[in-house]
């Protein structure tokens, strides 16, 4: 089992490095959206038709995803793929680095098209921002994004693969986070609706964000202690529970500010971010997901 399990992890890195994201029309995490936007338009806008709705897709996700493995065995070796394909949906690595890197070379090239690109990682207003302000903005996401769209699907794969569900648990985090993206705002007609999925979510990335601030405060050894302190310090500035701590490790490790005007302030002390230090976070970010793929490599290997 625990041979099996490496084996999806292994083919599933492989599929997202070297392929990156699969067209819309198979995604799995599309096919997750269109079923919430299905029983969002049908469901009342109070806390219990939320709660049932975070069942549903909950359930109806993994009990997919299961259902698909097992069909595939007719076919020798085709529940292995399907496995990684599945398990690949739930991260986004190598897109994740792709869109961060081409926002930020557009802030110094094309601040208008910077603006309209960035609503792709952050939900801010962009029309206003400066190029600090919108460099500051990528690098939040993606310290932010580190979390959500790697590590935590990895940590569930992780924690449930010895009892053979790790596949089924990263699913169930990936129903959790797009219900959460999608409908998790407090706004009118939305509060409730999607309490459930924003507190679950919130509860299923608690562990893993908190864990965060290690691979990143590794990625830069000269800096450790730095990034660990920020987020000690400053993980409460955030108005989440759990964005604070990637945010607060990454603005320690780089010395730089991070802010979004009017809710938060990360690493006062530090320097006004330019442009250059989302070629900085990225190099960073990139060693903290490799020193992440490593454990998780060593954690199944030696099981």
């Amino acid at each position: 089992m625990i041979a099996e399990s490496l084996a999806v992890f292994l083919l599933a890195m492989a599929f997202d490095i070297l392929l990156g994201e699969p067209p819309a029309k198979v995604h799995p995490v599309v096919w997750i959206g269109k079923l919430i936007a299905a029983l969002r338009a049908r469901a009342k806008p109070n806390l219990v038709s939320g709660i049932a709705l975070a069942l549903v897709v909950i359930v109806v996700t993994v009990l997919s995803g299961h259902l698909l493995v097992k069909a595939a065995g007719i076919v020798p070796l085709l529940p292995l793929l399907v496995s990684a394909y599945l398990f690949k949906s739930t991260f986004a690595i190598r897109s994740l680095l792709h869109v961060s890197r081409d926002i930020g070379q557009m802030i110094d090239q094309d601040m208008d098209e910077a603006k309209s690109m960035l609503p792709a990682l952050v939900g801010r207003d962009t029309s206003s921002l400066s190029k600090s302000a919108a460099s500051s903005a990528v690098i939040e996401s993606l310290s932010e994004n580190y979390v959500d769209g790697i590590l935590s699907p990895i940590f569930y794969y992780l924690l449930f693969a010895p009892l053979g569900y790790g596949l089924e648990a990263a699913l169930a985090f990936k129903a959790i986070s797009t219900m959460d993206s999608m409908i998790g705002y407090k706004t009118r007609g939305l509060k409730e609706i999607g309490f459930a999925g924003a507190k679950l979510d919130d509860l299923a990335n608690y562990i893993p964000a908190r864990l965060s601030i290690l691979p990143i405060a590794l990625a830069r050894p000269a800096r450790a202690s730095a990034a660990l302190r920020a987020a000690l310090r400053d993980h409460g500035r955030t108005p989440s529970p759990n964005s604070g701590w990637p945010m607060a490790a990454l603005a320690g490790a780089l010395n730089i500010r991070l802010e979004k005007s009017g809710y938060y302030v990360l690493q006062e002390k530090g320097v006004e971010p330019k442009t250059s230090d989302v070629s900085r976070a990225l190099r960073l970010m990139q060693t903290a997901i490799a020193l992440t793929l490593a454990a998780a490599f060593l954690i199944q290997f030696s099981t």
